[in-house]
């Protein structure tokens, strides 16, 4: 979207923008000047949910954080619903046309002809209906129109009916608050005050007696619900009594615990008493074998009995020869024998103490004692292994016994437990409700209805709503038609649109406007006329220098549609080379002939004939010449020679030749007119769009070396 166009057509409908809201404005006022007053009453009723010194028995004691939050205001919620139901402003309806009713004199609103319309008998008999419906809290509906009162009717036409009173009925909660404001706007402060301390009361008295009354059948649902539960609940406790009297269990879990913590302990014993038992065989086993092993007879004493022996007997040697020396009265040879065997018994004495350091025997006798010990040892291991397996066999059974038990105490257990806990939920459901009963939540008006001042005029509000309104609808509407208007209305469209080259653009000119010999002689008259002569000029320009690079002298002049071109602007550019003193020829249609009467030229002359006789008469420096060739086509008069060379001939004699041809889109003989043209230019208006077959026509232009470019034609400018 361009912006600066849109900019542009704003500009254009300024005034359309300005009078709109203005006569939005003014029609406006003539609405809201005899507005009425509005007055606004307000009351607050207190809840307490949020009040933490009223909250003696909270109504959400299983909520917390956020669920506690959505809970109050689910609340909340409830309460605004439950005070905006039909049966609380039926009975609000009620008071109202009461008050009326009652007071003839002094009524709320101005009496309807309904109202009017009531003799003093049907008067009685409406305040009596109505009080009735009052006393029973009967909602009112279209139904209620009965042949002695028609109650919904009567009501209606003073407008207290539930969905004209609701209109101006406000009941709201703000975040973190714990008051519900109800507010009322009225003509009459009175009869606002009223409606919001009349709706606030009968509301809290409505829904307290609902809330005592819902919470009665509620405790008396839950008190047989309780009796129930409670006499279920002894049957099944007084059952796991009387089995476990039944079966003498005091108490089975800590009786199987401490059984069961004994066969773990006596298996603990059992299994250190088998390893004490293999050590002591292991032990046995040892001693036996050493005792047994023939290779330790010299270590346990063997030799050392042979060493006794010899010293035995050397002793009694040495005994004997010793008496035979004392008997023999001392004979020396006696004397060395003794000494001899003394000295042999000293020798063998001294090898035996050298021999052995230690006594073997000792050894020996210490292996017998560790053996006895170690057999004595091992019965007594085996004999603690037999205790030990006889007291598990008594635990193992006693264990067993209370399999069943326990079993039969864990069902009559499990079944206590769960009658107990319904009973305690029960239970504890008719406490809080009794609690809530008493002292749960209790709505209080915490601030009654005021009479107030009157509230600002809107109608300046109003006012200003409408202009900005219909001024903002000005606008979208401006909008809209910019983002679907497809029309190329400048040079720089047209040149986006059709990616080709745009030699310049002409702009527009009002029909009795159009003679450009006067627009030519006095354009400094208008800036409309000199912006166009100025445009022409540079269009002229163009068209020059594309003719003479070339050395060209024939162009053609056609544009896309039959009835998109503007006659006027190929005279103009046949006008504009004539003031450059050149010799212009023009070969064009009846339109262009009227045109160019004006100027007084003749009109003739026709193609036809030239293309016969070959012969022209020249004007001063314009000559037209009709190119009417009365169906026949141009290669169907000559051939392509012949034609060629008669062109050729005609730039001999003009400077420049302008061929106004048919639209490129036309069923026409254009391609043919074409192919004798050196150059040639199409028009486009302004405002026109472009479709597929314009495209695929476009697009051929561009790609042909003869199409020097596009001239935009009919251009509005703001300029």
């Amino acid at each position: 979207m361009n912006i600066k166009e849109f900019l542009s057509l704003v500009a254009k409908y300024k005034w359309l923008i300005i009078a709109i809201p203005t006569i939005t404005l003014f029609i406006t006022y003539l609405f809201v000047r005899n507005l009425p007053k509005q007055y606004k009453s307000q009351a607050k009723l207190s809840t307490g949910l949020l009040d933490p010194s009223r909250q003696v028995a909270p109504e959400v004691p299983n909520y917390s954080g956020p669920d506690l939050l959505i809970k109050i205001n689910q609340q909340f919620t409830n309460i605004m619903d439950i005070m905006a139901m039909p049966k609380n402003m039926s009975i609000l309806s009620y008071r109202l046309i009461l008050h009326d009713l009652k007071n003839p004199h002094d009524p709320f609103q101005v009496q309807s002809d309904d109202m009017k319309a009531l003799s003093a008998e049907q008067r009685k008999r409406a305040i009596e209906g109505f009080e009735e419906r009052l006393i029973k809290k009967q909602v009112l509906t279209p139904f209620d129109n009965y042949a002695d009162v028609k109650y919904y009717n009567l009501v209606k036409s003073m407008g207290y009916d539930a969905a004209t009173i609701s209109k101006k009925l406000s009941i709201s909660h703000e975040d973190n608050s714990d008051f519900i404001t109800v507010e009322f706007t009225s003509e009459n402060t009175f009869m606002s005050v009223f409606v919001v301390n009349t709706l606030s009361n009968d509301f809290i008295n409505n829904y307290s007696l609902d809330l005592i009354s819902n919470k009665n059948k509620s405790i008396l649902v839950l008190d047989s619900l309780v009796k129930k539960a409670e006499a279920v609940m002894n049957a099944k406790n007084q059952e796991l009594k009387e089995y476990k009297i039944s079966n003498r269990v005091l108490n089975l879990d800590k009786q199987s615990q401490i059984v069961y913590q004994q066969i773990i302990d006596y298996e603990n014993k059992k299994s250190q008493a088998l390893i004490d038992l293999q050590s002591l065989q292991s032990a046995l086993n040892n001693v036996n074998n050493t005792l047994n092993n023939t290779s330790l007879d010299r270590y346990l004493g063997a030799e050392l009995s042979s060493d006794n022996q010899a010293v035995i007997a050397l002793r009694n040697k040495l005994q004997t020869a010793t008496d035979k020396y004392l008997d023999g009265g001392f004979n020396p040879t006696d004397k060395r024998k003794v000494d001899s065997l003394q000295q042999l018994l000293t020798e063998q004495l001294i090898k035996t103490n050298d021999q052995y350091v230690a006594d073997p025997v000792i050894a020996k006798q210490t292996l017998v004692q560790r053996r006895i010990g170690l057999g004595i040892d091992l019965e007594k291991t085996r004999a603690s292994i037999q205790d030990i397996d006889k007291e598990l066999n008594k635990l193992n059974a006693k264990f067993s016994t209370m399999v069943p038990f326990d079993a039969g105490v864990q069902k009559f257990e499990r079944d206590a437990d769960v009658a107990t806990k319904e009973y305690l939920d029960l239970l504890n459901r008719y406490n809080q409700n009794n609690l809530d009963k008493n002292i749960g939540l209790r709505l209080q008006l915490e601030q009654e209805g005021v009479p107030t001042l009157a509230e600002p005029s809107k109608k300046l509000i109003f006012m200003a709503l409408s202009a900005i309104a219909s001024f903002v609808i000005c606008f979208c509407v401006l909008f809209v038609i910019h983002v679907l208007d497809r029309s190329i209305n400048n040079k720089k469209q047209l040149a986006a649109a059709t990616k080709g080259k745009v030699i310049g653009e002409l702009n527009y000119i009002k029909s009795n406007n159009r003679d450009i010999d006067e627009i030519w002689k006095n354009a400094e008259h208008s800036r409309e006329t000199l912006t166009y002569k100025n445009l022409l000029r540079e269009a002229r320009f163009e068209i020059d220098q594309s003719l003479a690079n070339g050395k060209h002298k024939i162009l053609g002049l056609t544009r896309l549609h039959p009835e998109h071109f503007t006659v006027f602007s190929a005279v103009s550019l046949a006008y504009a080379f004539a003031r450059l003193d050149k010799q212009i020829l023009l070969i064009g249609n009846s339109e262009i002939a009227e045109e160019i009467q004006k100027w007084n030229i003749p009109t003739n002359q026709s193609l036809k004939t030239v293309l016969k006789t070959l012969s022209l008469q020249k004007n001063n420096l314009i000559t037209f010449l009709n190119k009417d060739l009365e169906g026949v086509s141009l290669l169907e008069n000559k051939d392509n020679s012949s034609v060629n060379q008669i062109f050729n001939s005609l730039k001999n004699e003009f400077d420049l030749i302008i061929v106004y041809l048919d639209a490129v889109n036309s069923v026409s003989d254009v391609k043919e007119w074409i192919q004798f043209t050196e150059k040639y230019v199409a028009t486009f208006m302004a405002g026109n769009s472009l479709n597929e077959k314009d495209k695929e026509a476009i697009h051929l232009l561009n790609k042909d070396e003869k199409f020097i470019g596009w001239l935009v034609n009919g251009v509005k400018r703001t300029k």
